[in-house]
């Protein structure tokens, strides 16, 4: 195991502007970009990546604002998990974003991570996430080296699971991703960044950057829950995020529920809004119970998995009613 913890060789760029990085991107196009690199750089010690290039954002001020327009708040890709958690232009208005951003590993990782790497986090499993000496015992991964997917071997696709705290909550507010590349500027909700194939990661266009999330006025109050086997370190084992929606006299008129962390992609559970709008919290936690389908991606086995989102998403609505 210890021949893995050393990096691989790489060289490091360190632009200060959007400008400078879009045109190292576009001259280096094995290169990856780091932020607070709590992600790529231990993926790197186990040798999932080599980047022969890392392009580091660090420096680039404007990637770290937080600005308010109106209704709308813009959040930086570049602004950290932890200023995220105690900026009151973040929590005032969205309390469930600096709860997710809370939980994300451990202070230390919050402190060094940032919204926009959490936003475009690397599916994973108990098998990639290994380092090569392991994986290479198993005859490799289907996501880095090897031509099966352990999760499900008679599948043809990928089956690593999105884990990433905060998309479910950015999910429930309807926030949008800005992305910068050599074409522009393009802008696209952060419900429809993912695939069904762990393989492919978020779908991006080319060499563009995550530059902001654009966050509209919140339409609800949402409750955000992470089920994990510690209370920090661990990846989830399942994501719930849910939303009450009320009207202009403070009448339940609906909700949402999105979970994550049991699939390659986060699940908006379906034909929900009259269960919440009714109060009907068994019959909500029943429909979202239907509709989950956890992968064996975790060494916590999925039925019990399973069985806990109608646990969560109980907790959550309970939680959420009792505020109203």
């Amino acid at each position: 195991m210890s021949e893995m913890a050393p990096l691989p060789p790489f060289s490091l760029h360190r632009p200060t502007t959007v400008e400078a990085c879009i045109e190292l991107m576009a001259t280096h196009a094995d290169a990856k970009i780091v932020a607070g690199g709590t992600d790529l750089l231990p993926s790197m010690k186990q040798g999932l990546f080599k980047p022969p290039t890392l392009i580091s954002v660090h420096d680039i001020a404007a990637l770290k604002s937080i600005e308010v327009q109106g209704t709308t708040t813009s959040i930086g890709s570049g602004v950290s998990l932890l200023d995220a958690q105690n900026d009151g232009l973040i929590t005032h208005p969205y309390p469930a974003l600096g709860e997710a951003c809370s939980q994300v590993g451990t202070p230390t990782i919050q402190a060094m991570g940032t919204l926009g790497g959490n936003l475009l986090l690397d599916t994973r499993c108990i098998w990639y996430n290994q380092s090569a000496f392991w994986r290479d015992s198993l005859g490799g991964c289907l996501k880095c080296e090897g031509s099966i997917c352990h999760v499900a071997p008679k599948g043809s696709g990928c089956y690593a699971a999105h884990s990433a705290d905060t998309v479910p909550v950015l999910m429930l507010l309807e926030a949008e991703a800005e992305f910068v590349g050599p074409n522009g500027t393009r802008r696209v909700p952060v419900s429809e960044l993912y695939d069904s194939d762990g393989l492919k990661g978020p779908r991006l266009e080319g060499a563009e950057l995550l530059t902001r999330i654009i966050l509209p006025a919140p339409k609800g109050r949402i409750a955000f829950r992470k089920l994990r086997t510690r209370a920090a370190i661990d990846y989830p084992l399942l994501l719930t995020a849910v939303r009450v929606n009320q009207d202009a006299d403070g009448v339940v008129s609906g909700g949402a529920i999105v979970l994550s962390a049991i699939g390659p992609q986060p699940v908006q559970i379906q034909e929900v809004n009259e269960a919440i709008k009714a109060r009907d919290i068994e019959g909500a936690a029943e429909i979202a119970f239907k509709q989950a389908m956890p992968l064996s991606t975790h060494n916590t086995v999925s039925t019990w998995r399973k069985k806990m989102v109608r646990v969560e998403v109980r907790r959550a609505l309970t939680a959420l009613f009792e505020n109203l």
